[in-house]
């Protein structure tokens, strides 16, 4: 399904979305592409990321490294020193607590109030820049009044290459009036971490999709579903109103409670399972596999998940009654 304007503005306004590899150290996010944070965000770590995009009345408590071009909006502040590679761009009433240090040209709006003074490589020009979303709203409107569509067609075919989603890139989103600190993350609406990632906090969402090998400190809390990939550690419960779905090898150290549960063989949960329409145990299909070969076959399937799923349906047992321990499961086996 090719990406629509109002579809990209409405998974910037509402989801967390975090790529492949992001780390949340001490004070610090670490993301290997672009980020982007919304409007009201409340943010109690530093980034650090390639081209960094800041709404507007955005606080960000520690310091702040683009590898590329950094954009932030009026009224934010910067709690900390900003370091950029390339080009800067700072609204009106922007503040920054620590220093400025710029590799290229740097454009500041009026009152922007920087307490350890700055240094550019570049060109400095004090005036206002336009946001971005704001840039390209004109531009393509400009064009779409000319009788250019042929124009914006490719406009839009170079700021979404291929109609990709944002869910395909590198790209790091923090949403409009987020709240993320080392004890907690709580988003408007559905969090998005994608493989091999270290985030700290009690997630609160709409809903939440966790990919394979990643570790969360803390618990997950949802109105909707709540599906966690293969070989996932979350330190902490999971709650949801509907279905929690847990892949392979994943342990779960605290309780799970949700409508229903579709739990893996090999997925551990330390606590309760509390589920009122049941626990469905999902098996894969080893039987007369020799220990060895069996011990092969499931370290291959964390590796690979996608090469190891069953090949005759996925579910084989019964829905299970309500407050078992994942030691106390009572297993029927179909034929």
């Amino acid at each position: 399904m090719g990406i629509t304007m109002t579809g990209a503005v409405d998974e910037i306004a509402h989801n967390f979305i975090v790529p492949d590899g992001t780390r949340m150290e001490e004070h610090t996010i670490v993301a290997c592409g672009d980020v982007i944070i919304g409007n009201g965000v409340n943010l109690g770590y530093g980034v650090i990321g390639e081209n960094i995009t800041v709404g507007e009345r955005t606080s960000i408590e520690g310091d702040v490294k683009a590898h590329s071009d950094i954009r932030v909006d009026l009224w934010s502040k910067i709690h900390g020193s900003v370091s950029v590679e390339a080009d800067a761009y700072f609204g009106e009433f922007v503040s920054i607590d620590g220093r400025l240090s710029v590799g290229g040209n740097l454009d500041v709006g009026s009152n922007v109030k920087i307490a350890e003074g700055y240094t550019a490589k570049g060109w400095i020009v004090v005036r206002n820049p336009l946001p971005v979303i704001t840039f390209i709203f004109l531009y393509l409107l400009t064009l779409l009044q000319l009788g250019r569509a042929e124009e914006v067609e490719r406009a839009l075919d170079e700021l979404f290459p291929e109609e990709e989603s944002f869910l395909s890139g590198k790209l790091m989103i923090i949403p409009d009036d987020a709240k993320i600190t080392l004890t907690e993350i709580i988003v408007p609406g559905a969090a998005v971490i994608q493989n091999d990632c270290r985030l700290f906090g009690n997630i609160r969402a709409r809903s939440v999709f966790i990919g394979d090998r990643n570790r969360i400190f803390g618990s997950v809390r949802t109105d909707d579903d709540v599906q966690i990939g293969v070989g996932c550690t979350i330190d902490g419960k999971i709650e949801s109103k509907r279905e929690v779905i847990i892949s392979r090898g994943s342990h779960i150290m605290g309780d799970v409670e949700a409508k229903m549960v579709i739990l893996h063989e090999t997925a551990r949960v330390d606590g309760m399972i509390r589920a009122p329409e049941g626990v469905i145990l999902i098996r894969d299909e080893t039987v007369g596999l020799k220990d060895e070969t069996l011990r092969t076959y499931h370290c291959f399937s964390l590796l690979f998940p996608e090469e190891a799923l069953p090949r005759r349906g996925l579910i084989d047992g019964d829905a299970l009654n309500t407050g078992y321990t994942n030691q106390l499961f009572h297993e029927t086996a179909r034929d």
